[in-house]
């Protein structure tokens, strides 16, 4: 039994579950670790350095990864940390298993792999939002990355609502003002807390 709480958060490019996970940070306050996929660890930026590799080798980094990611997860919430994390497993089954560049990985594949070496969050948000508005936002960022892509985006959003119903993620519709999603996002986790 865990003592801490899991937190997940999850979405497309340009949804605005960065700039939420800031404002839920601060307003948790102590006690709250925050941390990433791909993480700042020698494999995440192993993997940030790469580009030209098929779907399968992104994906066995990307696992690679999380699970050492997951064990210090795991000492967090032993310690009864509450862990806020940009981006899990779900990122890696609703990226790598859409078409970049003509190719992806087999899902099934995929969740196999994920759920030997995962834990299963209290709470997964996803940050659901119309590709195009993303992309609108991302472009305002002024860079892009190559996952940024409109047609890819809308496959990767796909995955992610089929992923999110399979696996009761709460759904967020991220189209909306930041201050009403942070509220939402606030109600939820206060029943955890």
């Amino acid at each position: 039994m865990r003592k801490g709480v899991f937190i997940v958060f999850e979405g497309i490019d340009g949804s605005g579950k960065s700039s939420c996970i800031d404002s839920v940070v601060s307003a948790l306050g102590k006690n709250v670790i925050r941390t990433s996929e791909p993480t700042d660890g020698e494999i995440g930026t192993l993997i940030r350095s790469l580009h030209d590799i098929t779907p399968e080798t992104e994906a066995l980094l990307f696992t690679a990864d999380r699970a050492h990611h997951t064990a210090e997860i795991k000492k967090w919430l032993d310690d009864g940390k509450t862990v806020i994390c940009d981006r899990y497993y779900a990122s890696t089954l609703a990226y790598q298993s859409s078409k970049l560049s003509g190719h992806s990985a087999d899902i099934g594949w995929l969740k196999a792999m994920n759920d030997k070496i995962t834990i299963e969050p209290d709470i997964t948000f996803l940050f659901d939002i119309d590709p195009k508005k993303g992309m609108e936002r991302v472009e305002s960022r002024g860079s892009k990355s190559r996952f940024e892509r409109l047609g890819y985006l809308e496959e990767v959003r796909a995955n992610y609502l089929m992923i999110a119903k399979e696996r009761g993620f709460e759904i967020i519709d991220a189209s909306r003002p930041k201050d009403d999603v942070f509220g939402d996002v606030m109600q939820r986790i206060s029943k955890l807390i």
